[in-house]
């Protein structure tokens, strides 16, 4: 498929949103930073950059570091069956809004203790007894990404991994697809429950272990521009001379990611990954290139 843009957008749950962080490459492989013009981007402004771009003609190819969807359980649905009415991920980003309450910037803490969220998570301490092996707390593709080597996703109900809050980040992120998907119309595809159409500007949740794993053999953040421009040549791409010899890990995963989306979106094999069925799709969501 053919883009334009292809941006890599590093996430975080927290208020205020100090780490986000953008990146994008263009056509001719060329890949930047796309620094926020107050100190910190907001998550409301990354939807809204990303709609003014679409709304200017732009194809758009967007991979958000986060969970779009949890996991869904056969015969017992979301949640461990406590929203029996919620069946697909686009259900689920109503109820998580719903239940964030006015949390500024998409901020989503109160989901977090809305009742019929708060049971399924593990928010600190032990091990809770309704974990179990965690085999109903985890997505297919966060298997499969194990089973193939492309990384071990943490659950998005872990919230007692104090380093990888993705479980906040996810719930967050949800906010900010739904208000992005609202502001885009049919302009924009949510993948893998929407196939991108000719013409239409796509979003895909990414994993940018699996970026710099293909990049670099490794799962090392990259800080630095020598071994950044080593990681994105891989991909055929280059750095624009703005990014400076030194930079923190979020704009490290976020330009990792551009890079390495401009390679994956022009393989048939990334849309259709093997593992992936029309029910996960819509339900549980899935890493692209994960199974590709």
């Amino acid at each position: 498929m053919e883009f334009d843009l292809f941006l890599g957008i590093d996430w975080t749950g927290a208020q205020p949103a100090r780490a986000v962080a953008v990146a994008a490459c263009d056509k001719a492989g060329l890949v930047r930073p796309v620094w926020p013009c107050d100190r910190y981007w907001r998550r409301q402004k990354v939807a809204d950059w990303i709609a003014a771009e679409i709304a200017s003609g732009r194809r758009i190819l967007a991979g958000f570091d986060f969970g779009f969807a949890m996991p869904w359980v056969e015969g017992v649905g979301y949640l461990d069956g406590r929203v029996p009415d919620v069946t697909d991920m686009f259900a689920l980003w109503d109820l998580v809004d719903q239940a964030s309450g006015d949390g500024d910037d998409d901020f989503a803490g109160a989901a977090v203790h809305d009742p019929r969220l708060f049971p399924s998570f593990w928010i600190n301490g032990p091990t809770p007894a309704h974990w179990g092996d965690g085999a109903t707390k985890r997505r297919r593709v966060e298997v499969v990404a194990a089973e193939t080597g492309a990384g071990t996703p943490v659950s998005l109900f872990k919230l007692a991994a104090a380093a990888k809050q993705v479980g906040k980040a996810s719930l967050a992120g949800m906010r900010t697809l739904k208000r992005l998907r609202t502001l885009t119309g049919d302009r924009l595809a949510v993948w893998p429950a929407e196939q991108p159409a000719p013409g239409q500007s796509a979003v895909v949740e990414i994993y940018p272990t699996l970026f710099r794993k293909q990049a670099l053999g490794g799962v090392r953040k990259i800080t630095g521009r020598a071994a950044m421009a080593n990681a994105v040549a891989h991909f055929d791409c280059t750095l624009s001379p703005d990014l400076p010899e030194q930079f923190d890990d979020h704009i490290g995963d976020a330009i990792i990611t551009a890079a390495g989306l401009s390679r994956l979106a022009g393989q048939a094999s990334a849309w259709t990954p093997v593992g992936m069925t029309p029910d996960i799709a819509r339900r549980e969501g899935w890493i692209f290139g994960v199974g590709a």
